[in-house]
């Protein structure tokens, strides 16, 4: 073999071991960050700060500041299939830790949810702190297909794209199984009592707005979304990650229980009546609804 033959084997072997670096560090779990649908992609996932705003316009989604201008363009929302559809309101939305939860779907898309409101206090500290991440909320979906939106007010245990690591944490989030939005996030003591809350800031031509917080926690936690679509799906959730040993890795609590339920349509208290699901049939994680009512409804979400 002469040296020149030599010098281009190595050379073709050095490229193409560099290309199989290069495809084992695009694998890596470092480009997948967790939010309250599963893994997805880094670049997908999108802080909104203070004094920013998400906001359809012309059919794409963006990023606006409070004059209303473009500050970035996140692409086209993708068409809803089967955006309303009560004969489906028994599927699993389009989330890959959903554990245990009740949903009620509105039944009336002419009187659409203006107000949702839940209290819960932040259970205690994992008795076995792994790289688990745990998410308790309520929450609001546009449907229940993969280009769906949920908003969200998240407690979290654990980290996640919105920071987070061995202590409770609250933020407000937008998300589809495509890309997700957050806000700051807060950090909570065990014993705190929560109000998450999401409510109709304005309707026109078919298109919404929503503001969803935390009562009494700064604004740069909250996201304010313009001119979606209609939010008519509400659900109580424990979503769950890594939790391998769940006698050790929920909190020790049995149970947490979202209590103070209230959706209203306009200013009437809706009728409510909700479903209950669970990941595993059976199993300890469950939801056992406790009061319909509007105002003073409550699910009960069992760890164990």
């Amino acid at each position: 073999m002469t040296p020149f033959k030599r010098i281009q084997l190595v050379a073709i072997a050095t490229l193409f071991a560099l290309a199989a670096c290069k495809k084992d560090t695009m694998m890596t779990p470092t480009d997948q960050v967790l939010t309250p649908v599963g893994y997805m992609d880094r670049s997908k996932v999108h802080f909104i700060g203070d004094g920013f705003s998400l906001s359809v316009s012309h059919g794409r989604l963006q990023k606006v500041d409070r004059e209303g201008r473009m500050v970035e363009d996140f692409g086209e929302v993708k068409p809803l299939e089967d955006r309303y559809n009560p004969g489906k309101s028994a599927l699993v939305p389009a989330a890959s830790g959903w554990i245990a939860y009740s949903y009620w779907s509105n039944p009336n898309t002419s009187k659409p949810i203006t107000y949702f409101t839940t209290n819960w206090t932040v259970p205690s500290a994992p008795t076995r702190q792994g790289s688990q991440t745990i998410f308790l909320f309520n929450g609001m979906q546009d449907g229940l297909t993969s280009t769906s939106y949920i908003i969200q007010p998240v407690l979290q245990w654990g980290p996640s794209a919105a920071g987070g690591g061995k202590y409770w944490a609250i933020t407000n989030w937008y998300v589809s199984s495509s890309q997700a939005f957050y806000g700051s996030l807060a950090t909570v003591s065990a014993g705190t009592s929560l109000q998450g809350i999401m409510e109709e800031t304005a309707a026109s031509g078919g298109n919404y707005s929503y503001y969803c917080y935390f009562t009494g926690y700064p604004s740069s936690t909250a996201l304010q979304v313009n001119n979606v679509p209609e939010a008519f799906w509400a659900a109580e959730t424990l979503e769950s990650y890594g939790v391998t040993t769940p006698s050790t890795m929920y909190p020790p609590n049995s149970d947490v229980a979202m209590s103070s339920i209230q959706i209203l349509q306009g200013s009437t208290n809706a009728s409510l009546s909700w479903s209950t699901a669970q990941a595993v049939s059976g199993s300890a994680q469950k939801a056992v609804v406790v009061s319909n009512a509007s105002p003073g409804g409550q699910v009960d979400i069992y760890f164990r």
